[in-house]
């Protein structure tokens, strides 16, 4: 079967690092409760047959090898089975996405007094559950694979969920990075950088990263299979290049037959982007078609083992901007969907948990893996305009959707900037524009709630052998001036009701990155300030004014923008835009009379 894999926008990921975890909270409890016939119905009609859900594995299961896990495994199977079965009724398949083991907190004395023979490798990660402690670091120890008390917990818990959820899809499994899990999980065994050091752990420093992560898979696909021969087992290749050079044979080599394997879609590609010739992607992208050298090597050696495969991708939107409806890079949106048309053998999971609304962008992809789509790119393009907006200017559209790509072009794509960098909430961020010295208070992430940010955007632009302060001011102004151009062409194209909103939405889509381009101009400024510079400030403060003012024209229209899934609030809305502008026009007063003074 060829999944297509979505998830709801509004169904919350849960299961996060805590000395006190809360599993009633966890998306495996929750969903249920969300994912209504409505919903399913909808994501069923935009072309989707599965979703997924994250799960924590010691949550969702009780054996004997850990009793202290699955304290309500009960009523976690009882609610997916009811989610399952709600599915089934609208063709929808479920699927876990979970990494077999988590590190548990060394605080958690009950836990270790009982097993202090399975504690390995000592990470640090951030509290994300207690309020009060929020983002403060907790140290966890991870559930050393090299012990067999915890490969007969990995199998058996795989037999417990086949054998309670026999209806479930499948599983996808992430053997690499994400939270710390098993001990390899952040560290190499040579060549250390400054994410992944090396392996401390004594036992599992005798052995080779992809190893372990193999050995997960092994398990959980014995532990599954004892009782079921139709659950899936998603091997998902995030993070095995940190071991192995792609493709990563020696794994490959080893998975099961019936194992399908994902791939990530842009990792490890490289785009010539505007000034920047050959520049590398490491993350997922829409600014960039892909499939990466990495990705056809994968899914390629992938097939000559008879292994079927998915690609990872993000439809919706990316770290390059998350808190928009979607980024409306049509273009890219077709090479995407060419790929798995060409090869109509794979399927592909379409999203993380954040640009996961239903918009053009899914609703372009699935008509571009029509049969019938002209194979011509402009061609297709133009007759899904026309497919979506009836009455258009499909030329017009056409032309809109090339500015948005001539314009991504100019995108920072360096993980600090799309990381930490104020794009995502820069409609609402007014801390920077203040006159005076640096405050040195953080700016916080783009994909993380911050109650009360601060003015230091040091952690976006640090990166040396990218991109300076100078050169990332001149390209989120750039994109900013071709996306409004961009914008302008798609409403004249579709008509002013703009009723799919699409033109609206790249009208924030360019007001996000001209506040972008105003706050690091502030930036600079502030870095050595004086008060002549103060007339220099008025400048900026007064085209964020208007900037803002005209974004929030579209906002007011679309109560979807600004949501961002992964955060789970909306990074701006036309309260905290209106607050802004509050604050800007009290700065101009400030600023005017200090100048004229």
């Amino acid at each position: 079967m060829q999944y297509k894999i979505w998830r709801y926008p509004y169904s919350r990921f849960g299961g996060l690092n805590s000395l006190k975890p809360d599993n009633t909270q966890d998306e495996t409890l929750t969903a249920v409760d969300v994912y209504t016939d409505e919903v399913l119905a909808d994501i069923a009609a935009n072309g989707f047959n599965a979703i997924w859900l994250h799960a924590v594995f010691a949550d969702i299961t009780k054996v004997p090898e850990f009793p202290e896990f699955g304290q309500n495994a009960m009523a976690h199977v009882k609610a997916l089975n009811t989610l399952v079965a709600r599915g089934a009724k609208h063709g929808i398949k479920v699927f876990l996405y979970f990494q077999p083991v988590r590190a548990i907190a060394t605080g958690n004395r009950e836990f270790w007094k009982n097993h202090a023979e399975c504690a390995g490798q000592i990470e640090m990660s951030g509290e994300q559950i207690i309020k009060e402690h929020l983002g403060e670091p907790l140290e966890v120890a991870s559930l050393c694979t090299s012990v067999p008390a915890v490969k007969n917990w990995i199998r058996d818990a795989a037999t417990f969920l086949a054998a309670n959820v026999p209806d479930l899809g499948g599983v996808i499994l992430i053997t690499a990075s994400e939270y710390p899990g098993h001990c390899y999980s952040h560290r190499k065994k040579t060549d250390p950088s400054e994410w992944t050091p090396l392996i401390e752990c004594p036992r599992c420093r005798e052995r080779e990263g992809w190893e372990v992560a193999l050995e997960e898979i092994l398990l959980v696909h014995e532990g599954l299979r004892k009782v079921s021969g139709k659950q899936e087992v998603i091997a998902w290749n995030w993070g095995w290049s940190m071991w192995l050079p792609t493709p990563c044979r020696e794994l490959l080599e080893k998975l099961p037959s019936d194992v399908i394997l994902m791939a990530d879609c842009e990792r490890g590609g490289i785009q010539d982007m505007a000034e920047r010739p050959s520049f590398p992607i490491d993350e997922y992208s829409l600014s960039y078609a892909g499939p990466s050298p990495r990705c056809s090597g994968t899914l390629g050696l992938g097939r000559k083992l008879g292994l079927r495969g998915m690609l990872k991708l993000q439809l919706g939107t990316t770290h390059e901007l998350g808190s928009v409806l979607d980024l409306p890079l049509m273009t890219n949106i077709f090479r995407k969907a060419d790929f798995l048309r060409k090869n109509p053998d794979m399927g592909y999971m379409g999203c993380w948990n954040f640009g996961n609304a239903t918009s053009a962008n899914t609703a372009g992809f699935n008509f571009f893996l029509r049969k019938e789509t002209p194979e011509n790119e402009r061609e297709a393009l133009k007759a899904f305009a026309s497919f979506y907006f009836p009455s258009c200017d499909p030329e017009g559209v056409l032309q809109a959707w090339l500015l948005m790509e001539q314009g991504s072009k100019y995108m920072p794509f360096f993980i600090p900037f799309l990381y930490r960098g104020c794009h995502a909430h820069g409609l609402s961020y007014s801390s920077i524009f203040h006159p005076g010295p640096l405050n040195s208070r953080t700016a916080g992430n783009s994909y993380r709630p911050c109650e009360n940010r601060g003015d230091d955007l040091s952690s976006s632009t640090n990166s040396p052998g990218s991109f300076s302060l100078d050169e990332l001011i001149s390209n989120l102004g750039k994109m900013a001036v071709i996306w409004k151009i961009a914008a302008e062409t798609m409403l004249k194209a579709v008509g002013e009701k703009d009723e799919k909103k699409e033109a609206g939405n790249m009208f924030i889509c360019a007001g996000s990155m001209q506040s972008a381009e105003h706050a690091y101009r502030a930036y600079r400024l502030r870095l050595n300030w004086e008060e002549k510079k103060s007339s220099e400030l008025l400048h900026i403060v007064n085209g964020e004014i208007e900037n803002v003012k005209n974004a929030l024209f579209w906002v007011e229209k679309d109560p979807r923008q600004g949501w961002h899934g992964e955060a789970f609030i909306r990074m701006f809305t036309p309260e905290s835009m209106k607050e802004k502008l509050r604050i800007l026009e009290e700065i101009q007063q400030k600023l005017s009379a200090a100048s004229q003074a």
